[in-house]
């Protein structure tokens, strides 16, 4: 399919607050042809992967822009834009402090799941399984292929001594980024410099979170055989919908006595919590859903959790981040950045620091830029 491109004069940078909230900037610039309305290459700078899918959401969401803004947060909004043709190259370039996903390359197939009417996918990464993500291929329609690049960078902070080839990962762009004007989409979230886990601290005069990880824990299947990796997304699955039921029922109810679900070792454990939590805090106090969603974070894995020191922020930012914009082999067509610092995984008393620097970076790189600091309005959708 022939594209006929237009070119901004000058690069777009849009910053936002909230990652999910630069699609609309991305789409954007899918309708006026500044990208091409399939098969686009993003790179994405995170501590996160921000790879997940809201599970109940039918696929054919992805077909209405509004509904979908509606439907994704902040860390389930880059696969559904795949699944609707506009991502196919995903490259994750990540700090060596996050460990939800190794180092290397990885194809898989994303559709509609032919049962629940989801968007489902055939990667047998333990971050997509542990979130009941994972379907066999006979079991999608409406497949695209998708190819997934994770790269960390940053290997100071770890080994004082050693260095990131960055020779080598350019090498490994032009795959995806063959012509210097090839279009592509950049994309930086602050935590990748430096990031907190907001969750450990919840409710932590009863150690909340350490009593979490039992409940929720996840075991890594042995084999990456489809069969058994069905079988371990069938319970987990099983297992997320009975701990979401009954952290619903007692953030509706605030109790656990009108619960007509099965009396299971994860209710008994719950009711533990409960009776734990309210002897401490009062009702008003406590957010079960939130406390849910605390738990769906401790799968086999926790979320990276690096507030980083001053000196080796100045050197992420003005070294690692520098040679990284020079190692891309084709200017990005926009740019998109996200703080994350309201709910605190980017810390809030640094992220002003990294925005001006990264923003310092990508002047020197890209030149004239159109800096659009959206995060300063009222309304981003």
């Amino acid at each position: 399919m022939s594209f006929s491109r237009k070119y901004f004069k000058r690069v777009p940078i849009y910053v936002v607050e909230d990652h999910n909230e630069v699609l609309p900037f991305i789409y954007r610039c899918l309708g006026s042809k500044h990208l091409p309305f399939e098969g686009n290459t993003f790179i994405h700078l995170d501590s996160h992967a921000d790879m997940l899918i809201p599970k109940e959401m039918p696929a054919e969401t992805v077909w209405d822009k509004n509904e979908l803004f509606e439907e994704i947060s902040i860390e389930n909004w880059m696969l559904p834009a795949a699944y609707a043709g506009h991502f196919k190259h995903l490259i994750w370039v990540k700090p060596p402090w996050s460990n939800q996903m190794a180092d290397g390359v990885t194809t898989f197939l994303i559709g509609k799941h032919k049962e629940n009417g989801s968007i489902r996918l055939t990667c047998t990464e333990p971050y997509f399984v542990s979130e009941g993500l994972f379907a066999m291929a006979d079991e999608l329609e409406n497949t695209r292929e998708i190819t997934l690049h994770v790269i960390t960078i940053g290997s100071f902070i770890e080994d004082p001594g050693k260095r990131d080839d960055f020779t080598a990962i350019s090498f490994a762009l032009r795959q995806y980024l063959p012509e210097r004007d090839t279009p592509y989409i950049l994309d930086v979230d602050l935590d990748f410099f430096s990031t907190k886990n907001p969750f450990k601290t919840i409710y932590d005069r009863v150690n909340l979170y350490d009593k979490l990880t039992p409940l929720y824990t996840f075991q890594r299947p042995d084999s990456t055989e489809p069969e058994v990796l069905k079988e371990a997304t069938t319970a987990r699955n099983k297992q997320l919908k009975e701990l979401e039921r009954l952290f619903g029922h007692l953030e509706a109810h605030r109790s656990l006595q009108s619960y007509e679900g099965e009396k299971s070792a994860r209710y008994e454990a719950v009711e533990l919590i409960f009776r734990e939590l309210t002897s401490v805090y009062k009702q008003s106090e406590i957010d079960w859903k939130l406390i849910h969603d605390a738990g769906c974070t401790r799968d086999d894995t926790d979320l990276p959790d690096h507030v980083t020191t001053r000196n080796d922020l100045d050197r992420l930012i003005s070294g690692t981040f520098r040679s990284f914009l020079a190692a891309l082999p084709a200017t990005p067509t926009i740019v998109t950045i996200a703080r994350s610092s309201e709910d605190e995984y980017c810390p809030p008393d640094d992220v002003d620091q990294i925005q001006f620097g990264v923003l310092e970076e990508l002047r020197q790189r890209l030149g004239d830029v159109d800096v659009q600091l959206a995060f300063q309005d009222e309304e981003i959708f």
